[in-house]
Parts: C-alpha cells; sequence; structure tokens
C-alpha cells in the first residue's frame, strides 16, 4: 500500500496544473450554464409529473357545471365540465401554429356567454387547417343558440414569454392571434374573459378536429435533456483538465 501511494505520489510530479485565465473563466461559465439547464429540465420533469398526477385526480370526478366567476381557479384544472349557453359567432379567435398529424392549422377558440354573468369562457371548438396562404382565413361558423357543451378545463400554468402583441396588428373576425392572453383579449372583445379555456369534448358537436393532450411530452424527455447537459457538462472539464495539465519538462 506503501509502495502504491508513492507511485501515485512520484506521478503526480511529472505534470503541472497551469490553466489561463479566459480559458478557465469562460469554462466556468459554459459548466455553470449547462449545469443550470440540466437543473431547468429536473424542474421540468417534476412540473410534467405533477401535470399529469392533476390530470389523473381530476379527470376522473364527474362533470362539474360551469358557472362564472370561479374561485380557486387551480382546483378547475383539467376537471369535466358541462356548461350552457350561447357562442359569440361574431367574434372568434383563431390560434396559429397549432400542429395535428404533421400539418399547420389553427385552433378555434370561440367565447361562451354563460347567463347571468358578464364574463365569457373560451371554448377551444378544435383544429382546422391553414388555408392556401394566410389571407385565406377558414370559414368557423358557430350556432347562435343555446347550447350545453362539455369539456375539460386547461388553466394555464404560467404566461409562456412572449414580445409585443398576440395579433402583429392585425384587425377583424375572426382576429389571427400568436399566443393566448386573456387581458388582451379581453380588451378585444370589449367584455371580461375567464382566465381559462374550455376544451371541447370529442364526442360534443360544434366542434372541429379534437385530439388533446395533456402534456406535448413526457417527463421522460426532460430527463434525457438533463442528462445531456450534464454530459456536457463534465466533458467540457474534462477538456480543460487534459489540456492544462501538462507534463513537467514537456514545455521546460
Amino acid at each position: 500500500m506503501t509502495k502504491y501511494l508513492r507511485d501515485i505520489a512520484g506521478a503526480s510530479k511529472l505534470y503541472r496544473f497551469k490553466p489561463a485565465i479566459l480559458p478557465t473563466v469562460a469554462t466556468a461559465a459554459f459548466m455553470g450554464l449547462f449545469v443550470a439547464l440540466g437543473m431547468w429540465q429536473l424542474n421540468r420533469a417534476q412540473e410534467k409529473r405533477a401535470m399529469l398526477l392533476q390530470y389523473e385526480r381530476s379527470s376522473h370526478r364527474p362533470p362539474a357545471e360551469l358557472r362564472l366567476p370561479v374561485t380557486n381557479l387551480a382546483a378547475w384544472r383539467y376537471r369535466h365540465v358541462k356548461a350552457t349557453g350561447r357562442f359569440d359567432s361574431e367574434h372568434q379567435f383563431l390560434l396559429e401554429n397549432q400542429i395535428s398529424r404533421h400539418q399547420v392549422g389553427y385552433d378555434v377558440l370561440t367565447p361562451l356567454i354563460l347567463p347571468g354573468s358578464q364574463k365569457r369562457v373560451l371554448v377551444d371548438r378544435g383544429w382546422v387547417p391553414l388555408g392556401t396562404s394566410r389571407d385565406d382565413l377558414p370559414q368557423v361558423s358557430v350556432t347562435t343558440s343555446k347550447v350545453t357543451i362539455k369539456g375539460i378545463v386547461y388553466v394555464p400554468y404560467a404566461r409562456g414569454f412572449s414580445l409585443g402583441s398576440m395579433t402583429a396588428g392585425e384587425t377583424g373576425w375572426p382576429l389571427r392571434i400568436g399566443f393566448i392572453n386573456f387581458k388582451q383579449m379581453s380588451a378585444r372583445l370589449g367584455a371580461p374573459l375567464a382566465p381559462m379555456i374550455v376544451r371541447l369534448d370529442p364526442g360534443t358537436p360544434h366542434g372541429y378536429r379534437r385530439a388533446w393532450q395533456v402534456v406535448p411530452f413526457g417527463p421522460e424527455r426532460h430527463l434525457g435533456y438533463a442528462v445531456q447537459w450534464f454530459a456536457m457538462a463534465c466533458t467540457l472539464l474534462a477538456i480543460y483538465l487534459s489540456v492544462n495539465l501538462m507534463r513537467v519538462g514537456r514545455d521546460e
């Protein structure tokens, strides 16, 4: 054992660690970034697990009558609901850049006016394909008669990062939007909107193509991304050490 330790000590004297300041700072910065991205992916995986768990718990409860305004908004997430009212057929939103079966199109968001409330709730009536050009908007007419719908409540967890207006200066109805912003949508409607969306059940009429997903992909993909970021940090550290650990006498 003593001889083994002497051999290690002797071998260590053959090398010298001479890092330069700039590569060291750059390596530390990039390693910190890679580790932070890996931790972020781990957090996203945990969030996805929480979403799926809440969906599992909420979606099996019997449908609840949706009445506005609602309290404890988070408790309504993924609840099966039914609602009676009239569609605001004159004011509909087209959420662009939505993919269905590898084809680009829109999600049709139609306000539902509930009796006894000044607020409206958006109903996602499903997906329609993009026209031959952006100027060719789809026909998304809907009945103005009193209807009873069923669906699952979607409540955004957080507002995504976005720049500027959701409409990019567009006017007219149906109104094409790039992202969901309940405040801006309420202003366009001239009426308050509940901060939720009811995703219309596939078996309910008045809709288009519907194949709702709780999350676009599961927590496993985030775990894979986290492993990649941590592996990049380890690889960078190995390269840094191999470059800066020089054999004594090599450049003497």
